[in-house]
């Protein structure tokens, strides 16, 4: 019991602590932190719009918390959402350009389409894991370039607006757009990110893969000698990371931008890490640090129209925020190894 509240206290800590440093920041530079941040809740939820842009980043963010969560679950360090939502954005606009139907049918299939690339995408990091031992820290982060890469190239090319020199293509007819739940300012894609959330929490606890999975993120070794296959883990888990990511970047640009452009991704896939590890990788924690990130990404730029305080203040706090939740899994896992020791000598 007392390892189980200190657990879901650390994430408190964590903010409370980032918080903190952001107001010394704050006074450093000569102004009241809580006129700050009383700015940064008004430019988040101030207003009918500013709530709607702060449920998309919500959504967004989730998501790609959710493309992390799942290959950690397996033992895997997935940093590859970006590249994952590049690639679901960019598969998911060419349906959107090429594809005749009505405006229901191109959806679902841009979105399909969109998840199962990046997917695909995500199952080349395993395979290369499986048969070159490549490690999926540096190959996720490599493959981030090459997504981006695309995009740019992409969006420079073949599928770029004809009548503009931007790098974007045109903007999509409205009958593709991901629209609001009628009545309300709450997008449909965060009806699908709750679903997903749903679905990861049944996944996991619920069914004979999802334990299977775990188990081969907790000790490899005893998961082969169960009978357990870890390659076919691995192939799944990153599987269901990567068609997450893409999953984000189709939302995101149906439901937010509706255009494809350079940059689009606009570290959505960065955040989304810091959102897993502050909802310790558990649907409900997700959707709370998403729901606090996703504040904090859009209540930014208000912060610093009305104050002096610059936006990047808010990066900082969100950076500390994984620097605060990364000491406190560190010292957790040393003493875990320290109370094994004392066991084992015992």
């Amino acid at each position: 019991m007392k390892e189980k509240l200190e657990k879901a206290a650390s994430p408190i800590v964590s903010i409370l602590l980032s918080f903190l440093c952001g107001a010394v920041v704050i006074l450093l530079i000569g102004e009241n932190p809580f006129t700050a941040f009383a700015a940064l809740g008004r430019g988040a939820f101030g207003s009918a719009l500013n709530i709607s842009n702060t449920i998309a980043k919500i959504t967004t963010l989730s998501l790609c918390g959710l493309s992390y969560a799942f290959a950690y679950r397996c033992g895997l360090c997935n940093i590859g959402s970006e590249g994952q939502m590049y690639i679901g954005a960019l598969v998911a606009s060419v349906v959107v350009l090429y594809m005749p139907g009505s405006g229901v049918v191109v959806i679902i299939t841009a979105i399909c389409a969109g998840f199962l690339a990046a997917a695909l995408f995500g199952v080349l990091i395993a395979l290369l894991k499986i048969h070159f031992g490549a490690n999926e820290v540096i190959t996720t982060v490599m493959f981030n370039y090459v997504a981006q890469y695309l995009v740019q190239w992409a969006v420079s090319g073949p599928i770029q607006d004809p009548k503009s020199d931007a790098a974007q293509t045109v903007i999509f007819d409205k009958k593709y757009w991901i629209g609001n739940i009628p009545g309300t300012q709450i997008g449909i894609g965060f009806l699908i990110m709750l679903a997903c959330l749903v679905f990861f929490g049944i996944f996991i606890w619920k069914t004979v893969a999802g334990f299977a999975l775990q188990l081969v993120g907790r000790n490899r070794t005893a998961a082969a000698y169960a009978g357990i296959s870890v390659n076919r883990n691995f192939c799944m888990s990153m599987f269901l990371a990567g068609g997450f990511g893409g999953l984000a970047g189709a939302v995101e640009l149906l439901g937010v931008q509706h255009r494809l452009v350079k940059g689009m991704a606009s570290n959505y896939g960065f955040d989304g890490i810091a959102v897993a590890l502050l909802g310790e990788n558990h649907p409900v924690g997700m959707l709370l640090s998403g729901s606090l990130l996703g504040a904090m990404k859009s209540g930014g730029n208000a912060m610093q129209m009305f104050t002096k305080v610059p936006s990047s203040v808010v990066d900082l706090i969100r950076a500390m925020v994984v620097v605060f939740v990364l000491v406190d899994v560190v010292r957790r896992g040393v003493r875990s190894i320290h109370a094994a020791r004392r066991k084992q000598y015992a």
